[in-house]
């Protein structure tokens, strides 16, 4: 249900919120509380609207547990000239085409006044606890250090060099009673002062940041560190100046000022970027970083360009063979090669990635980049002669656990990097199903996300920073890779689902979180689909997120307890698997929270994991899809539209119609939370009938998507099997903003060419 409350317009069961530009993150948040969600950005000044919080990339109060506003963005409607367009889309995963829509956070992009925002919500959190505590700001900074790292339910850790320490947790009240002990034991250990908590324990830090935004850009200095070099670095800001000290202690931010002295100013940020620090916009806008100034297109240099590749890899890592390089002329979709490459390099650094491209520059080149091949829209499938760059050896890892980082190159395997963070008690949220196979990089250039990212996100969120190469074979850095609010941070999201269009990513920093303690499975069984998509919006609108909420259509159902014979009732219509995880006492009330709001939604049977090996059974359904299906028809075409919660059934009820209409079977299975599904269209390759009706079936599939308010992809790409569609989903003012864009980092388009973009 979508609910007009002036000026917002909010809905619920989708966890979507519209706004006008102008308006207050104050006013937005007081009209969602009613429906216990929430904007999780909270400004320390008043009166800053909705448009200069994204203008800046703001995180508020609570930067440490939500991040930035940017992460919230999910379409924005911009004037530009005398046309109004938006961009993103009504859905929570990604938009069609390049990220416009996170890149307008911290001014990636400029495309126009911002008149409209939509933001993803969050459900309110159940209890609150504030704790101020007193003492020497090193050893309240040694303790903000030890909270971080025991993975407490932390909103905020905001300090002040006069000697405060302001710990605010958030969760289920069990949880909250448990940790605040946790940190006054932990504050005894220390000899720090517990005080009680005045209901304005954030006045203080409010008053700072007022005086401190109201300073000349010049008088003040805003800055994320590294948490470890935060202490000295204080040390030497208390050395320097009596001006207010004072920031966020979870997330490294710091704030300075006035500072007269601009010598002052510059010795300050040289020592600060010595430690790793890097320049914070919370209180301004960063100048609109430029797009590459790439290096003017020579004429074509004659000579043997295998020969200079070679030169690069050595002649083990140079494909040229033609059986071998047919290896490499499709990825896991029907798309078709237009010929085959003219060889395949496997660089093992940036600084190769860079020499290969400057070769493909000058012989002019087309380049496809490639990791596991494992994309369902072919967006690496490569172009006749052109250099295919595959990244699969790039696979180096290092987990920061201080400051719950990941740095990795672009062919780590996305298990891989899951499994080293959880070797570190951290955890890399995004899951895609192909995760034992698929590699980061096409996680970031497809914007990947899983069942997971309902609660978790999608890889955008995590993205902190990546090192990529250009058309002319330069190497750029975008990102801070520490908080997300640098200058260069929305051009790194623009890369983001860019499918290697824009540039060669090869390098990341990725950001981390605590392993959740627990988990818990409930499954449930509809007689109808339509009563099991009610139950999903039920949920979406209970204030309750599951980590995943993973619907079954009951051809699926059928197909899998065929292959499994496992007891799932074959004349159901639906099933949805809903995960709860965190802290022991909140999963076991949010797994009782789900079993109910199925019962009461009418499902016929719900059943609830005790064991691991019950949560195992559970999921065992879900995994087994792919082999379960083959027994249906041998070969299948996965598609991934995303649709707005509330038109879900609609959605599936009208696939099915397509799979009457064209007389092919289509299963429906998907990511129900946030309306990302999985039509999947069975077929015979060996068929010529069923060949013939294979891609008219998939058209169909893909307008149903559209004239339901949906988008064109959740997390496989557009690639070149759903680039004819692009000009209807998004319109030519858009499409001539990315084409823009592309020129801008690519002007002769050589790179991943007859992709994304019509």
């Amino acid at each position: 249900m979508t609910i007009t409350s002036q000026p917002f317009t909010i809905n619920p069961g989708a966890l979507l919120a519209s706004a006008p530009a102008t308006a207050t993150a104050a006013a937005l948040n007081d009209a969602l509380a009613l429906y216990g969600l929430c904007l999780p950005i909270v400004p320390l000044r008043t009166g800053v609207t909705l448009a200069e919080l994204v203008a800046c990339n703001s995180g508020g109060r609570y930067r440490l547990h939500s991040g930035p506003i940017g992460r919230y963005v999910r379409a924005a409607m911009i004037e530009q000239h005398v046309e109004v367009l938006t961009i993103g889309g009504p859905t929570l995963k990604r938009a069609t085409g390049y990220n416009l829509n996170r890149a307008l956070a911290g001014q990636g992009v400029q495309l126009g006044a911002v008149r409209e925002l939509t933001f993803n919500l969050r459900p309110l959190p159940a209890a609150t606890s504030l704790q101020l505590i007193e003492g020497p700001v090193e050893q309240l900074l040694a303790l903000a250090a030890e909270l971080v790292s025991a993975g407490l339910a932390l909103r905020a850790l905001a300090f002040a060099a006069t000697g405060l320490l302001l710990v605010e947790l958030a969760g289920l009240p069990a949880v909250i009673d448990r940790q605040a002990q946790e940190v006054a034991t932990a504050a005894a250990r220390y000899r720090l002062s517990l005080t009680a908590a005045p209901s304005a324990g954030w006045q203080h830090w409010e008053g700072l940041a007022q005086q401190h935004a109201a300073l000349p850009p010049d008088q003040r200095l805003d800055l994320t560190l590294p948490r470890r070099a935060l202490p000295a670095f204080v040390a030497a800001c208390r050395a320097a100046t009596e001006a207010p000290i004072w920031g966020d202690a979870g997330v490294g931010s710091l704030h300075v000022g006035p500072l007269p002295d601009r010598r002052l100013v510059a010795s300050l940020k040289a020592q600060a970027a010595a430690l790793g620090g890097q320049p914070c916009f919370e209180f301004g806008p960063p100048p609109t970083p430029a797009f590459p100034a790439l290096a003017p297109p020579s004429s074509v240099t004659a000579g043997n360009p295998l020969a200079e590749l070679q030169a690069v890899t050595g002649s083990r890592y140079l494909i040229h063979h033609p059986d071998q390089l047919a290896v490499y002329g499709q990825d896991a979709s029907i798309a078709q090669p237009s010929g085959l490459p003219l060889a395949v390099a496997l660089p093992a650094s940036t600084a190769e990635v860079a020499a290969l491209m400057r070769i493909a520059a000058a012989h002019r080149l087309p380049v496809v980049t490639r990791g596991a091949g494992s994309g369902l829209a072919g967006g690496a499938v490569p172009t006749a002669g052109s250099l295919v760059i595959g990244l699969n050896r790039m696979e180096q890892i290092t987990i920061d656990r201080d400051q719950q980082l990941a740095h990795v190159g672009a062919g780590v395997v996305t298990a891989e990097l899951q499994r080293a963070a959880e070797r570190h008690g951290l955890f890399y949220p995004p899951d895609p199903s192909s995760q034992t196979a698929s590699t980061i990089g096409g996680n970031i250039a497809c914007n990947a996300g899983g069942p997971r990212c309902l609660k978790y996100g999608v890889t955008a969120d995590y993205v902190l920073a990546l090192t990529a190469v250009l058309a002319d074979g330069s190497i750029v850095r975008y990102g801070d890779g520490l908080a997300g609010q640098g200058e260069s941070d929305g051009l790194a999201q623009l890369l983001v689902g860019s499918e290697g269009t824009l540039a060669i990513i090869t390098e990341s920093t990725l950001r981390l979180i605590p392993l959740p303690r627990a988990r818990r499975t409930t499954m449930a069984i509809f007689a109808d689909l339509h009563t099991a998509c009610a139950t999903v919006e039920r949920i979406m609108a209970s204030g309750l997120i599951p980590a995943s909420l993973e619907l079954m259509d009951g051809t699926t159902i059928a197909a899998v307890e065929d292959y499994l014979r496992i007891g799932l009732p074959r004349d159901a219509e639906a099933m949805l698997l809903m995960l709860a995880d965190g802290e022991p006492e909140a999963v076991e009330r949010e797994a009782a929270a789900l079993a109910e709001l199925a019962h009461t939604g009418g499902a016929q049977r719900v059943a609830v994991a005790r064991t691991a090996s019950d949560e195992a059974s559970l999921w065992q359904a879900r995994r087994v899809i792919a082999p379960a299906l083959a027994r249906i028809r041998p070969n299948r075409l996965g598609e991934d539209i995303s649709v707005p919660v509330t038109r879900i059934a609609e959605c599936v009820n009208r696939i099915k119609q397509v799979s009457a209409t064209y007389g092919l079977p289509i299963v429906v299975f998907g990511h129900a939370g946030d309306g990302n599904l999985h039509p999947n269209i069975l077929f015979d390759a060996r068929n010529p009938t069923d060949m013939a009706r294979l891609w008219p079936c998939a058209e169909a599939i893909f307008a149903v998507a559209l004239e339901v308010g949906g988008t064109l992809s959740g997390e496989h790409g557009i690639g070149t099997l759903k680039r004819p569609f692009m000009k209807q989903a998004l319109g030519e003012a858009q499409i001539a903003i990315q084409r823009a864009i592309k020129a801008r980092f690519d002007p002769a388009e050589r790179l991943n060419p007859g992709k994304v973009l019509p």
